[in-house]
Order: structure tokens, then C-alpha cells, then sequence
């Protein structure tokens, strides 16, 4: 009996325990739910950037060439028209002397064609009159004035010939015994002098040594020693010269100056001779003046002298041209800052190679900085040119300065969906840079109370943002108008009220899922 009444129990606690746990299991899951926070919001939208300049470009060369300089380092602030690098001008300069030179040139030929045509104008003018007493005696003053100068030359070339003549007589007599006797004293005194230098550089050195002088005392003393000691070489063989005699080269040398001397003798003569011919002829001429065959021929020169000067105008013109173009070349090797800014680059350093199609330096206009950034096209409805912005850089935490929006993008980057939208900042810092990294937040409006929920609440896909709610103990899916996320959470905008429960976690959730909510309370934020 006991043992029918302990299965009994056993079997009524069992059926106790089965039903509490079924029971258990029947009720619906505790899930943590919050209630939307007021907050105070504004609404902004947040992006990074750069830094740039209003107007950005690469200078170069207008010419090929090596880069000789470069006069400015990256980061330097420089004004329009300063000098950034120089090329090596070396060719263009030899250019330009050749130019110069083509000019000058061209200029003397043009004046010689000027004086030409007035000779030959004269000369019609002289060909066409009968000659004058004037004429005649100034005919026979220079036809005296050649014969002079022609006798003149004669007179030098027979003296030269004596000249020679006296010195081949010498050669063959051979060195007087007083030339000998002077170098062998000489050579007497270059060996006491060489004795001399050997014994200061043997004591110098020794000197040297010991520490008593210095040791360019010891190496002037030596160097002295070897001048003296050829000095005494060249006396020698000096003597021995002298010694051996006249050499059959030198005769041979002074005969051939003789037979020269001669030759030019002979031809200084037949210079006279064709002077005085000459004149006797000019003179027989101009008495027969005025002939028309004379003045045809100063006609025709006039003509040639005429042509020649328009061949020379020419010739003038294009050195000219010649000659700017190289000027040009040279200062197109001095490159320049087109504007003022800031370099951001140096992309050629000295001794590198460029062209007009290469970069030397990047310049970018800071008198006037830009922030450029890139933000989803979804929010083009939401930005207006003006709007205010709150600007930070990582490199300097707790420094903001503000900027304005300047720009709106003309245009949607199709492949990535984006906008550009540029900014002006406003008072910037000093350490601002060209291409410096930069958080940017745009404030799409004045501050605002709005309901926050926690970020993971909130699921956004294809633009559509959606949360759960607890409505009846089951899950509920709604629809939400939101803002921007901040440190809060995210502001709803439209789509569920103060009291409404929202689920926290919605992974794993679906419309229509019982469940137990539990209220929490969040933790408090910076706009509680």
C-alpha cells in the first residue's frame, strides 16, 4: 500500500511539472523595447572632404629643357609673376648670340647697300659731267698718294731682305765665343745655386722632422729645389747648342726667309709700277669725260646697288624675327606663378627633364579656399546654396571653424550616385592646407524637437526606413520618415508618436510575432 501511495504522488507531481512547463513554453518571448526620447535636433548631414583651392593647375615650361633650379618648396605661399624654377639656358643663350649676331650682320649689310646706292648715285652724277680742274688735281693727288704707299711697302720689303740676308750670314758663321763663354757662367751659376737649393731642402726637412718649422717650410724648400735644378738643365743644353753649332735646318730655314724676302721685293715693285700705270690711265680717262657708256654702267649700278638694298631690308627683317623668337625661348625658360597661391607639389625636381606638355610644380589659389565634398544624391532636395557648416580636422581635435555652402555639383556622378558640393570657409584657421582631409557637417536647418530612437532600431534599404513596434503584444512593421543619425540616435520625422514602443533589436523579428515587450529606459545622451 505505501509503495502504490509514493507512485501515485510521483505521478501527480510529474503531471504538475509537465503542465507548468508546457504553460511556460505557450508564453509569448520577453522582448526590450524603448520609448522615443525628445530631443532637441539639428537636422545636419555629415561627409568628409578636402581642402582646395578655387582655381588648382599645373605649371610648366612653355620649352623642353633640363631643369637647372627649382626656387620654391611645397607648401610656399607665392604671388603671381614670381620666379617658381629656371631651366638650364645654355643652348637658347648661344642661340640668342648667334641671332644677335645674324641681326648685327644684316644691320652693317643694309648700311653698306645704303652707301652703295648713294656711291652710285654719285658716280651718274659724276659720269654725266664734264670733268673740272678740281677733279684732275685730286686724281693726280691720290694716283701720288698710291705710288707713295706702293714705294712705301717696296722700301719695308728691301729691308727686310737685308734683315735676312744678315742673318742667314750669321747662321753660317756659326755662335760667337762670348755667347758661349755667357752660358757657361750661367751654367756655373745654376749648379752653385743648385747646390744650395739641395742643402736648405736636406736641412729644411730635417727641420721638418724634428717639429722646429712647419711643413710648407720643408715643401717650399723641395720646390725650390727642383726649379733650380732645371734651370741648371736648361743652361746645359743651352751650352750644348751653342757648342755643336749652327744646325743645317737653321740655314735652310733663313735661306728659304731670303728667297721670301726677295719674292715680296719683286712684288712690291710690280705694285709700283701698276700704281703710277693705274693713275696714268685714270687720269687719260677723266679727260675724255662725260661718255655715255659711262653713264649707263653708273645707272646700272645705281640698279644692282637698289636690289641689293631690298635683299638686305629682307634679310634685316627676318634676323629681326629670328632673333625675337629667341628672346622669347630664353624667357619662356623662366617659369612663373600665374597667379597667387600655394605649392602643393613639386612634380619635376632639378636636374629632371620637362616640356611644354609636362608639370613642373602643382599651384593651387588659396587667397580663396575651397572644400569639396561628395554627398549620396538623395540629399540634393535637402541642400541649399548658404547654408551653414561646422568644419574639423582630426589632426587638430576640439578646432572647428565654420563654412558656407557655395556650390551645388551641375551634375549627378553616375557611377557613384554622388554630388560634389563645394564650400567657403568662413575666418579659416592657419593651418588649414590644399588637400587637407576635413569633416564636414552641413545644418540643414534650425534646432527642433524631434522623437530620437536608438540607431539599431531603425533599418534603412533602397531609401525606405523602417522599425518595429509592440502594438497588442505582437510585432508591429511601420514606415518611418527619419533624419540624419546623430550621437542621440536617429530623429524620426514622421511615423510614430511619444508613446509608441519601439523594438530595439529587430533581427530575427517579422510582422505579427508575439511577444512580452519590457520597457528600458535608454541611457541618457548629450541632448537629454
Amino acid at each position: 500500500m505505501p509503495k502504490l501511495t509514493q507512485l501515485i504522488a510521483g505521478v501527480v507531481v510529474l503531471g504538475v511539472v509537465g503542465g507548468g512547463v508546457s504553460y511556460w513554453r505557450s508564453l509569448p518571448p520577453k522582448i526590450e523595447v524603448v520609448l522615443p526620447q525628445t530631443k532637441t535636433v539639428t537636422e545636419s548631414i555629415s561627409a568628409s572632404g578636402r581642402l582646395r583651392g578655387e582655381l588648382e593647375t599645373s605649371v610648366g615650361a612653355r620649352v623642353s629643357g633640363r631643369v637647372a633650379k627649382v626656387l620654391v618648396r611645397e607648401g610656399d605661399r607665392v604671388r603671381q609673376g614670381q620666379t617658381l624654377a629656371l631651366l638650364d639656358d645654355e643652348v637658347l643663350r648661344s642661340q640668342l648670340a648667334q641671332a644677335d649676331d645674324a641681326v648685327r650682320t644684316a644691320r652693317a649689310t643694309l648700311a653698306q647697300s645704303e652707301n652703295a646706292i648713294q656711291t652710285a648715285q654719285s658716280q651718274v652724277s659724276l659720269a654725266a659731267r664734264k670733268p673740272l680742274a678740281s677733279d684732275l688735281t685730286r686724281l693726280k693727288a691720290d694716283t701720288n698718294q698710291a705710288v707713295a704707299v706702293a714705294e712705301a711697302r717696296l722700301a719695308g720689303a728691301k729691308q727686310k731682305l737685308i734683315f735676312a740676308q744678315r742673318r742667314l750670314a750669321e747662321l753660317k758663321k756659326g755662335p760667337r765665343d762670348e755667347e758661349i763663354d755667357a752660358t757657361e757662367a750661367q751654367v756655373r751659376q745654376s749648379e752653385a745655386s743648385l747646390a744650395q737649393a739641395e742643402r736648405d731642402k736636406n736641412r729644411q726637412a730635417q727641420l721638418a722632422r724634428e717639429g722646429a718649422v712647419a711643413q710648407n717650410a720643408a715643401d717650399q724648400a723641395e720646390t725650390n729645389y727642383w726649379v733650380a735644378k732645371r734651370t741648371l738643365e736648361n743652361a746645359q743644353a743651352r751650352l750644348r747648342q751653342l757648342k755643336a753649332g749652327t744646325r743645317p735646318e737653321q740655314i735652310e730655314q733663313a735661306e728659304a726667309d731670303v728667297k721670301a724676302a726677295e719674292a715680296e721685293v719683286r712684288a712690291s715693285e710690280a705694285t709700283v709700277a701698276g700704281a703710277k700705270a693705274s693713275g696714268t690711265a685714270q687720269v687719260s680717262s677723266l679727260l675724255s669725260t662725260p661718255r655715255s657708256e659711262d653713264i649707263v654702267v653708273a645707272r646700272n649700278r645705281v640698279s644692282e646697288a637698289t636690289r641689293a638694298r631690298e635683299v638686305a631690308q629682307s634679310r634685316l627683317a627676318e634676323a629681326e624675327r629670328a632673333q625675337e623668337v629667341a628672346k622669347q625661348r630664353l624667357d619662356d625658360v623662366i617659369v612663373t606663378a600665374p597667379f597667387e597661391g600655394t605649392i602643393t607639389q613639386i612634380v619635376t625636381e632639378a636636374g629632371g627633364v620637362t616640356g611644354p606638355s609636362a608639370a613642373l610644380v602643382r599651384l593651387v589659389r588659396t587667397s580663396v579656399p575651397e572644400i569639396r565634398i561628395d554627398l549620396d544624391e538623395v540629399n540634393l532636395g535637402k541642400l541649399r546654396v548658404g547654408q551653414a557648416a561646422v568644419v574639423s580636422c582630426d589632426a587638430y581635435p576640439g578646432e572647428t571653424f565654420s563654412a558656407k555652402v557655395r556650390e551645388l555639383g551641375a551634375q549627378v556622378d553616375t557611377e557613384r550616385g554622388t554630388v560634389e558640393v563645394r564650400l567657403t570657409p568662413v575666418d579659416p584657421p592657419n593651418w588649414l592646407r590644399p588637400g587637407q582631409t576635413l569633416s564636414v557637417n552641413i545644418k540643414l536647418g534650425e534646432p527642433t524637437q524631434r522623437l530620437v530612437v536608438p540607431l539599431t532600431a531603425v533599418t534603412t534599404i533602397g531609401g525606405i526606413s523602417t522599425l518595429f513596434v509592440a502594438e497588442g503584444g505582437t510585432v508591429q512593421k511601420k514606415t518611418v520618415k527619419v533624419g540624419p543619425p546623430g550621437p542621440d540616435g536617429i530623429p524620426v520625422i514622421e511615423g510614430i508618436e511619444a508613446t509608441t514602443q519601439i523594438v530595439l533589436s529587430p533581427v530575427g523579428r517579422k510582422p505579427g510575432d508575439p511577444i512580452a515587450p519590457v520597457v528600458i529606459k535608454p541611457s541618457p545622451g548629450p541632448g537629454k
